[in-house]
This record gives structure tokens, sequence and C-alpha cells, in this order.
């Protein structure tokens, strides 16, 4: 009896032992594998020096998994086009902005170039693969926007607007979500913009003392187009085959894409309905 009494202690004080040690642990291993997995571009220590262009290079691509299309021809071309240190509205951080440019690929990977947002410290914010960027000042004093030009091969494309929120990166611009307002199209289909970026404009359209943002151009059909919104190449006038191309086009239509900035979401939001009101689903 006295054994088996022994035997049932010894049991209950091992699992109890157990029991108080294993959380110990697996808070642990989940701390430290947190810490691993934070991504770390350690070349911004000597910013905004580049001693290694070549390295420097290598090392933003291992870090993080950037893809390239490699050929010889790309690897002469390589470079570093930015490397800034640089503000972002909604946050009085400083930021670290880099441009890699390796000049050219297949049409999948187009624009042939990546730019990455970092910490001060070298972690990563957002990786983009913008045509172009800028950083635009919306609000009078204020610390800008960063602003992404995005696109196809062919020529399609749009905007993209951040600021910070929270210390994470927020696209505040609603136009272009679900390819939804085109405000870069170059691609010679039936019509193109001019010019091929609509030019944008700031300015308090509804005077409630805060900026709201336009993309002003011309939409240049480069077919003609029926009432009913069917596309022809070209058509009879006073006896003469006439042909619609981009040298010779059907119409320009002025347009200007007005989004309104609501304070309630801090985004900039469509004034009207763009896509009915000049047919851009067609």
């Amino acid at each position: 009896m006295k054994t088996l009494l022994s035997l049932i202690i010894l049991t209950f004080t091992t699992v109890g032992c157990a029991n108080k040690q294993t959380p110990k642990d697996e808070k642990l291993s989940v701390a430290e594998n947190q810490e691993n997995t934070v991504t770390i571009f350690r070349q911004v220590a000597d910013f905004p020096t580049i001693k290694d262009t070549t390295k420097f290079i290598t090392d933003l691509q291992q870090t993080f998994g950037l893809e390239v299309d490699e050929s010889s021809f790309q690897k002469v071309i390589k470079k570093i086009t930015t490397y800034q240190k640089v503000k972002i509205y909604g946050s009085d951080n400083d930021y670290i902005f880099i441009e890699y440019d390796y000049g050219d690929g297949s049409g999948a990977a187009f624009p042939w170039k990546y730019q990455i947002l970092l910490t001060t410290d070298g972690k990563l914010v957002k990786i983009f693969s913008g045509h172009r960027f800028e950083f635009v000042e919306i609000f009078k004093g204020k610390n800008p926007f960063l602003l992404i030009v995005v696109g196809t091969a062919k020529g399609n494309g749009g905007h993209e607007i951040y600021k910070m929120s929270a210390d994470t990166l927020e696209n505040v611009y609603e136009g272009y979500l679900d390819n939804a307002i085109r405000t870069y199209d170059a691609h010679q289909d039936n019509r193109i913009y001019e010019p091929n970026e609509l030019s944008l404009k700031i300015k308090d359209y509804n005077n409630d003392g805060l900026n709201d943002i336009a993309f002003v151009g011309k939409i240049v059909l480069i077919q003609g187009q029926t009432k009913n919104g069917d596309w022809f190449d070209n058509e009879t006038i006073n006896g003469k085959t006439v042909t619609y191309s981009v040298d010779n086009p059907f119409k320009k239509i002025l347009v200007e894409f007005v989004f309104l900035y609501s304070k309630q979401t801090g985004h900039f939001k469509a004034k009207e309905n763009y896509i009915e009101k000049y047919r851009l689903d067609n």
C-alpha cells in the first residue's frame, strides 16, 4: 500500500513540474522565433554612404527576396537611383527610401524597378514596383504623401497615394481600387490620355479648408465611337474615308477627376461617378 501511494505522489509531482516548465520554455521559443523573423537591411547603418554598390544591390535583393530577370546585359545597368531619408504624412519619424532599377526584363516584370521603404534601422515597411514615385505636399506645411504610379507594360495604370497611419502605411486614394479609374493610359487600344499620366492638381474644391486632389487632362479617342458606345476605325465624311489614329483622333475630351478629402476616413473619395460619366468601362 505504501509503495502504491509513493508511486501516485511521484506521478503527480512529475506532472506538476512538467506543467510549470513547459509554458516558460514555449514562451521563450516563440519570442526567439518572432525576433528571428524581423528582416533588417543592415546597409542602412552607413547611410547616406554606399561603400560598395554591387554588394549593396546584392544584399538588397537577398534581404527582401527581390525577383529580377537576370541577364548579362541587366547586370551591367543595375543601379540605385534613389537613396534618401524622408518623412511621410501621418508620422514625425524619418524613413529610408530606396529605388533599385535593373533596367529591362519581361513584360510581366515591368517596370523593372523596385522602391523600398524602410525604417531608419533597416526594417521593411513596404516594397513597391512603381513606374515612378513622388513625395507630394498636399496639406501646406505638413509632411508629404508618397505617390506611386503603377502600370503595365502595355501602358495601363493609375496612382496610389500613401500616408502613415498608426505606424502603418495606408493607401488613402480610392480612385484606383479594383482598377476603378485609370489615371495613366498610354495603351493605344481605342483611347489614350494626354498627357499619358494625367496631371495632379491640388486644390480645396469643396471649400472646407482642406485641400483635395484632381487628375486633369484629356481623353484622346483614337477610334470613333457611336452614341451607343460602339467603336469604329474609320468612316466616310463628304465622300472621303477618314481613318482615326493617335495623329488623327476622333475627339478629345477634357477631364478632371476630382477626389475630395474625407475628414472622417482620411481618404480621397471621388466627387462623382466618373466611370459612368465618361463611359470609362467601355
